[in-house]
């Protein structure tokens, strides 16, 4: 998509008390589950670097909360 001058990220930040809100603007019927959005929109810029992030050992955990693999 980057090469036609699109991109998107995953979003849930929605999820955190504007459920309701967004149903109604977007036609999402009450039975209907949301679980992420995927926005697409038309990119600002052509300077692209890798976001900052947490390892991913960091936050990866196995059977529960705060028990690793090891």
């Amino acid at each position: 998509m980057r090469g036609r001058g699109l991109g998107t990220a995953i979003t849930v930040y929605h999820l955190h008390g504007r459920e309701a809100e967004v149903a109604t603007l977007l036609g999402i019927p009450d039975d209907v589950t949301q679980v992420t959005l995927l926005p697409v929109a038309y990119l600002t810029t052509t300077r692209f670097r890798p976001a900052a992030r947490p390892s991913v050992e960091s936050v990866t955990y196995y059977e529960r909360w705060g028990q690793t693999g090891d």
